[in-house]
């Protein structure tokens, strides 16, 4: 888990030095369907583990806030909100897991925001904002949640400086 949270706080941090850019010819790295093809395969051998699919869809919300332009990046996003909806779909009742589905949440509106900030910022900030507090709530020693919510305040703060 420390290591999936290291790999989603490098790919979160990109956020900040490439929104700005107008990348459309990010790299596809093979290391990223691989993963989500080994992450696939786990989930089909759990279905009902949350595991495999928050980190899918870190993996998937990740990748769409570094290469916000990305041709790929609204379908990967779909798909993070796609898996989502299926750890919803579990109904998790242990707090670790419902922090980890709002830390998710928070991702995914964070992901939306930086594909189209001037549009999408005013609309989701907020919901962003209050997923992280939630998650910290329900789990306050979420390290991946106190991270993008860091990163996230810290993202705004130079939006509205701009």
């Amino acid at each position: 888990m420390r290591r999936l949270c290291a790999l989603v706080l490098v790919m979160f941090t990109f956020v900040c030095a490439h929104a700005q850019h107008d990348s459309t010819a990010a790299p596809q790295p093979p290391a990223l369907t691989a993963q989500l093809a080994a992450l696939q395969r786990l989930e089909a051998m759990q279905p009902d583990s949350v595991s495999p699919k928050y980190r899918q869809a870190a993996l998937l919300l990740g990748y769409a806030c570094t290469w916000p332009h990305d041709s790929k990046t609204r379908q990967y996003t779909d798909e993070a909100q796609r898996v989502i909806g299926k750890i919803e779909a579990l109904h998790p009742t242990k707090a670790a897991d419902r922090s980890d589905l709002a830390t998710l949440h928070g991702f995914y509106f964070t992901a939306i925001i930086v594909a189209d900030p001037q549009q999408n910022g005013p609309r989701y900030y907020r919901q962003a904002l209050d997923s992280f507090d939630e998650a910290l709530r329900l789990n306050p020693d979420n390290a991946l949640a106190r991270q993008l919510q860091e990163q996230f305040r810290k993202g705004m703060g130079q939006a509205g400086n701009q």
